[in-house]
């Protein structure tokens, strides 16, 4: 025996940004590309907005540009300031049908590990608002078929798409894509520095909110559980940053002010399903209005947080039990089905990998059950249910406020 005693082992990658694990979110934005340091359909990890600015892109490019490229990124930054964001710029005349049938764009996406949440924007619009959401759906769809889980996508509902009056706005709930989202809220302020900024929506502090965010958060809850160091002393998280003017007002994506919007307009933006930025009488500050998804108002994924926490449950599930496939099943020599012993095995993994979602507030509980009936010998997949017991949303608070003679 040595007089070595205690053996330390220089161990890697734990200094790691302090990013949330589970979004890793990509912008596709339109953009012009920049020789040498910004190509489109190559994808830049951007750890911090100076990154950005080191490829030569700045407020003064937007402006030159004509484009918002600087600006949805520093959004995503500003309200996400411990992310991790993965930009993919295309060409501006590309549309979200065309990008949705890309090679390049699907190959980029697939390059990026554990990819999760995507916002497009500063692309050409489609012939309808209908076009680009069942074209997202359909990426979505794809990538699903390999495996790969988008929790979502976020649209750019440009002003173009938007009709006369909010009465007759598209009816998102009548899309069945329940992995789309469509932002229709824009930054007065920066709509107006110049025309063609005017129809914009404000994806990059959608994906922001949702990077800041746990899974099962709500991108319009007006306190999120985990701030960012330079904000922990604030009691809410707004869109608002006096300091900066940012966010001092909201309109909808067609430059119609929020204030302009009456409380039946608003009811009826929420019952088509349309993501825009408001206030709370008396109350500080701007917050966007939901996270709906464009699919029925029923469904079980009607809200974007809905299916983060799905698919997070379902990449969690998959791998644990991918080490088993083509392993040994035991049968019950009795009755030729799985013995118990392999269904305690299986269960247990399962339970053990999930047991953090639930420590992580992601859901309330969750309950597995593998059918004891089938056969070990068979050459059809084993079936295993899991359901999960999802925590609710406070959307709206109903007081009964009266005076009473005595206590």
């Amino acid at each position: 025996m040595s007089f070595e005693g205690v053996l330390i082992n220089k161990s890697q990658n734990g200094l790691t940004k302090g990013e949330n694990a589970d979004r890793v979110c990509i912008l596709i934005i339109g953009a012009t590309e920049l020789a040498g340091k910004l190509s489109h359909y190559k994808p830049v990890e951007l750890l911090q907005i100076e990154d950005l600015e080191d490829l030569g892109v700045t407020e003064a490019t937007d402006e030159a540009q004509g484009e918002l490229l600087y600006h949805h990124v520093s959004e995503a930054f500003r309200l996400a300031p411990e992310s991790v964001f993965h930009l993919i710029a295309v060409p501006k005349t590309e549309k979200v049908s065309t990008l949705a049938t890309s090679d390049e764009l699907k190959q980029a996406i697939r390059s990026i590990a554990g990819a999760n949440t995507i916002g497009v924007a500063g692309v050409a619009a489609d012939e309808t608002l209908q076009t680009a959401v069942a074209a997202a759906q359909l990426l979505v769809d794809g990538f699903t078929d390999e495996h790969i889980y988008l929790d979502t996508i976020l649209l750019e509902g440009v002003g173009g798409y938007l009709k006369e009056s909010v009465a007759v706005f598209d009816d998102l709930r009548a899309m069945e894509s329940p992995n789309v989202t469509v932002v229709i809220a824009q930054d007065p302020d920066v709509a107006v520095k110049k025309a063609a900024f005017a129809g914009y929506a404000a994806v990059g502090s959608a994906i922001g909110m949702l990077a800041v965010r746990a899974v099962h958060e709500n991108m319009g809850s007006v306190d999120i559980e985990s701030k960012p160091r330079k904000r922990k002393g604030e009691q809410d998280y707004s869109l608002t940053d006096s300091k900066t003017g940012k966010w001092l007002n909201a309109a909808l994506s067609d430059g119609t002010k929020f204030n302009a919007l009456t409380g039946a307009d608003q009811k009826k933006l929420n019952g088509l399903g349309y993501v825009y930025a408001g206030m709370f009488a008396g109350y500080g500050g701007f917050f966007f209005s939901n996270s709906h998804t464009a699919t029925d108002a029923g469904s079980d994924y009607a809200f974007i947080e809905r299916n983060a926490v799905w698919n997070k449950a379902a990449r969690i599930i998959r791998e644990t039990l991918i080490p088993r496939v083509r392993s040994k099943v035991q049968a019950d020599p009795s009755t030729g089905y799985i013995k118990s012993t392999t269904i305690q095995d299986w269960g247990g993994r399962i339970r053990k990998a999930l047991e953090p979602m639930v420590a992580a507030g992601n859901m309330a509980d969750f309950d597995i059950y593998i059918n004891p009936n089938q056969l070990a010998v068979s050459n059809v997949p084993f079936n295993v249910q899991v359901r999960m017991v999802a925590d609710g949303v406070v959307h709206e608070f109903e007081i009964d406020l009266g005076f009473t003679n005595k206590i």
